[in-house]
């Protein structure tokens, strides 16, 4: 079973780019299956019809015809759906039934959403409302379809910078219990699969954005400090770490620990300073803010220092640098609970203070064994911290990291404003989880290999050198110039890379779709034999039939028509009229859709990136 999990940062652009990709290339003949039925013309003869979403059927048969495929972030609207509005009429892919799970919250309107399609036969219960909680439901950020012997669950947690994390943790414990339920009492294995917006360890983030635990440094210098000996000159201290006076991997600590109520003492002073700026194209001005503190250090003489970037407010701007305790309430547990340590500095952050304050420059060389250090520290953030008992009391598996342990620079989205995927700076933060007893039918026997382009080195496809290969097509995949345009166009040779063997891994689907790419999960055939079914029967009850509002809609338009049909036909008929007379309603109807499906498409063109 192959099950393909992605983010599509919003469906209808993604779905625009594919068509214009791979419309040309998927020919008739070869693609039947994603052809739509037989239309009857005016002349009485049938010929195949393209369906609206030919390119994409063509493109996920390219990517190895997945029987599950989850979907993050469609951004398409209710009522799209219900009016069969959607873009390229999405919501019927010829051999698959789809999920729907919308965004009904009016404050969160045009964002999050989430769709499974499910090959035919293999589903016999979707839930679109799992959490029976509408402050969680309604956002449309999960679906859990059954299909049989085990429960898929997709999902987009919140991210920590678009809603307060009292939120996302409230959704963590949510979906927790709902796949305990699943697993206790329905007797059922589950996979979870989707944008959990959560890097778990320091290896699963790109090595410069990773945080210091000042507090820790600290603490372990001095321990050592008083194990082993220290050596005093004048006013400067040098401080033996670690019980190792030969290991320059802990100078740094001691630089840190030596000059840190320094870097305090300035921090105190903090003011957010107006600063105008210019667009020189435009000519337009804005009011911005930086970070300036003033330094005071002895026999020197005072000095003010800018720190981090122009910020849009005052808040942002003291907030860059502000390293105080940060707590949030936890609604479940009825109590406040620790957002963020204190003094937990960004590692970018710190070596900026070390230069800026106190005149400490560190080489690249000291700057990686530092993130080395911290990538070393179990993270400390709620929901990695979530992430990780969850994996470890409930039995669960991140698939991905029980085949590749080690492998590094295996991120899954980057800030494609910053051209940073082209640099493979970025985080890993989709996955697919499964019960620990499903590992047993996922071969780890070193056939599935990671993607890595034209990396030729097979024994090193877990190095940083690799991921950057697989990330940018060795080099075929453009950022954007300075002159601005966005993404640079791939060539048809860059966006076929994405396509690959069947695996379980990341699919480096192209940077002009998303600033996502997909994740995938194969199980073998023992557990197809097993537990996989493909002759399953919806149950069309009231929650299945909310995440189908496609159908719903389609079944009251069948009803109408038939009759509109029946009354044409003993009109007409004597006449011949009958074909014709269809034939111009339904062209009035596909006008009506096409209208709506312009201004629809222009929103989300518009909305691309958006939440």
């Amino acid at each position: 079973m192959l099950l393909i999990s992605w983010n599509v940062a919003g469906l209808s652009t993604t779905l625009n780019r594919i068509d214009k990709d791979y419309s040309s290339s998927s020919t008739l003949h070869n693609t039947q299956s994603a052809l739509s039925t037989a239309t009857t013309n005016a002349t009485g003869t049938t010929g195949p019809k393209r369906s609206r979403c030919h390119a994409f059927a063509h493109f996920l048969k390219l990517h190895g015809d997945p029987d599950i495929l989850c979907i993050q972030e469609h951004k398409i609207p209710l009522h799209q759906l219900s009016s069969r509005s959607e873009p390229f009429g999405c919501a019927e892919l010829d051999g698959y039934e789809s999920f729907w799970s919308c965004c009904v919250d009016k404050s969160r309107k045009g964002f999050n959403g989430v769709v499974t399609f499910v090959k035919c036969g293999m589903v016999q219960y979707a839930n679109v409302r799992p959490f029976q909680c509408d402050k969680l439901d309604d956002q449309g950020r999960a679906v859990m379809t059954d299909h049989g012997d085990f429960v898929v669950f997709n999902v987009y947690v919140p991210a920590s910078c678009g809603m307060p994390l009292s939120y996302k943790m409230k959704f963590l414990n949510a979906l927790r219990r709902a796949i305990r339920i699943q697993k206790e009492v329905g007797r059922k294995k589950v996979i979870l699969a989707g944008d959990l917006n959560i890097s778990h360890t320091g290896i699963d983030v790109h090595w410069s954005y990773r945080s210091i635990q000042i507090n820790h440094v600290l603490l372990n210098t001095s321990t050592n400090s008083n194990s082993n000996t220290s050596s005093h000159d004048g006013n400067h201290a040098t401080i033996i770490a670690d019980g190792n006076d030969d290991d320059d991997s802990n100078v740094w600590k001691q630089e840190v620990t030596q000059h840190w109520e320094t870097i305090q003492n300035a921090l105190s002073t903090i003011e957010a300073v107006p600063i105008t700026t210019k667009n020189v194209a435009t000519g337009t001005t804005f009011q911005k803010y930086r970070a300036r503190v003033t330094v005071k250090q002895h026999n020197f003489p005072e000095r003010k220092v800018f720190l981090g970037g122009y910020q849009p407010s005052v808040e942002m701007c003291l907030s860059c640098v502000n390293f105080d305790e940060v707590t949030y309430y936890d609604e479940d547990l009825n109590t406040e609970c620790i957002a963020r340590k204190s003094n937990l500095v960004p590692l970018d952050t710190l070596v900026e203070l070390m230069s800026k304050i106190v005149g400490i420059e560190w080489d690249v060389s000291t700057i990686r064994i530092i993130s080395s250090y911290a990538a070393n520290l179990e993270r400390s953030s709620p929901p990695s911290k979530w992430l990780s008992t969850f994996l470890k009391e409930d039995g669960m598996v991140d698939a991905f990291r029980y085949l590749h342990p080690n492998a590094q620079g295996r991120f899954t989205c980057w800030n494609q404003q910053t051209n940073c995927r082209f640099e493979n700076i970025g985080t890993r933060i989709d996955y697919t989880v499964v019960d620990g007893d499903m590992v047993q039918y996922m071969d780890n026997d070193g056939s599935q290999k990671l993607r890595c382009c034209h990396f030729a080195d097979e024994s090193n496809f877990g190095s940083e050198e690799a991921a950057l290969h697989a990330a940018t097509a060795s080099g075929l995949f453009q950022g954007a110039g300075f002159e601005g345009g966005g993404i640079a166009p791939a060539t048809q040779r860059a966006l076929d890379t994405q396509f690959g063997e069947n695996h379980t891994g990341i699919i480096y689907t192209a940077p002009q779709y998303s600033d996502h790419v997909a994740i995938s999960l194969l199980l073998n055939e023992k557990f197809d034999k097993a537990h996989i079914s493909r002759s399953l029967v919806i149950r069309n009850g009231k929650d299945t039939k909310l995440a189908q509002p496609h159908k719903m809609q389609q079944s009251i338009s069948a009803f109408f028509f038939s009759s509109t049909s029946r009354s044409t036909v003993n009109v007409n008929s004597s006449a011949g009229l009958t074909t014709l007379t269809k034939r111009k309603d339904i062209s009035k109807s596909q006008n009506v859709n096409k209208k709506s499906k312009g201004s629809i498409m222009e929103h989300f063109c518009k909305m691309k990136n958006n939440g």
